[in-house]
């Protein structure tokens, strides 16, 4: 038993230090954790004031007055962390992981904090500070992208849909081809050609 405490709270730890790195305010990463207040600050900040301050994201309706590169980055993060949990990864490292993935696919500063990313997957799962979801992962029937939306409400069109607009937008919208830019495919040898050859007569 005693064992088992010291995995979990070691667990907590290194979850709480990767919260830590992404700038999670200590209210954040207490409800991820469990962890103390003040252990938190002791361990991974100066002092109180040296955490990040101010008033952390607590309602699900940020996401429908969003603008809407906002609105296609919070759906990347959300639709990261449920795919992860599909796979069998809990809510915790399925956070830390997927905000860790959409950081590092963004371009251009993330628009969506650790903070705001907790806030999301609380309010599309029902867990951590609410009992009960208030978003949903819904998909386009035009484009497949799986995008946020108001609990109960079906997708009809591909108007509702952010990645919809974008592409519409691309072709005229700086600010959306800066966030977007084009990626080239990975190069292919031409011994990958011969692979794909060879198995392909196999049949």
């Amino acid at each position: 038993m005693q064992t088992e405490f010291v995995e979990r709270h070691i667990r907590s730890l290194s979850i709480a230090k990767s919260c830590a790195d992404l700038g999670a305010r200590i209210r954040t990463i207490t409800y991820i954790t469990g962890l103390d207040h003040n252990e938190l600050v002791r361990l991974f900040f100066v002092d109180e004031h040296s955490a990040p301050r101010g008033r952390p994201p607590d309602s699900p309706e940020w996401y429908h007055q969003a603008n809407l590169i906002e609105q296609v980055e919070a759906a990347i993060v959300v639709a990261v962390h449920c795919r992860m949990r599909e796979l069998g990864v809990g809510p915790a490292e399925a956070l830390v992981g997927g905000f860790k993935h959409y950081r590092e696919q963004c371009t251009q500063p993330p628009r969506i904090s650790f903070d705001r990313a907790f806030d999301l997957v609380c309010h599309t799962q029902g867990i951590w500070i609410t009992d009960r979801p208030h978003l949903a992962l819904a998909t386009c029937p035009c484009c497949s992208s799986r995008y946020l939306t108001g609990l109960g409400q079906s997708p009809r069109h591909s108007r509702a849909c952010p990645f919809c607009k974008v592409i519409k937008r691309y072709p005229c919208d700086k600010r959306v081809q800066a966030t977007f830019p084009p990626r080239s495919l990975p190069a292919v040898k031409s011994i990958q050609f011969g692979l794909l050859s060879a198995f392909l007569s196999a049949d």
